[in-house]
């Protein structure tokens, strides 16, 4: 059985290939540079240079959010390239699934590891703060347990 299009119906299918490739080669793009953003949180962490830690953390909001948005468009395109093709892709379009599913395990790894960093520093941090906390030595003058006469002379 043969299946014969019209020149639109290729045109229409050439259109949406070259769309996908398109999306997925900018969603590719978006996993490199939050890579590039999860090395440079590590130098931070172990740097422990707080401020460029913040400025980092937002950065890589902003590219989860992208990384989603453009992920919203692969789906629907995706399954309107599978229902044309009837299973059959593009091998361009499979390279580019592949990579991106490469990408996805490198940024899952280097995120696992930026946080256990971060615990790990944060742990320390904490102990730092515990040894310089003063050394309460008898009743705290500070505290709210003064002395106070109980009787009030009202005679005047």
């Amino acid at each position: 059985m043969t299946l014969t299009l019209t020149k639109d119906e290729v045109e229409k299918r050439v259109s949406l290939i070259k769309r996908l490739k398109a999306t997925l080669s900018q969603q590719r793009e978006k996993f490199r540079s939050y890579l590039k953003v999860l090395d440079a949180e590590k130098v931070s962490i172990e740097g422990q240079a707080v401020d460029v830690l913040r400025v980092q953390v937002e950065l890589e909001e902003e590219l989860m959010v992208d990384i989603q948005a453009i992920q919203k468009v692969i789906d629907p395109l995706d399954a309107v390239l599978s229902q044309a093709y009837h299973g059959h892709t593009d091998d361009e379009v499979v390279d580019l699934r592949s990579t991106l599913e490469s990408l996805k395990g490198q940024v899952q790894a280097k995120s696992q590891e930026n946080r256990g960093l971060l615990s790990r520093s944060m742990a320390a941090l904490e102990g730092e703060i515990v040894q310089l906390r003063p050394q309460i030595r008898g009743r705290n003058p500070y505290s709210g347990q003064r002395a106070s006469s109980s009787l009030v002379d009202i005679t005047t």
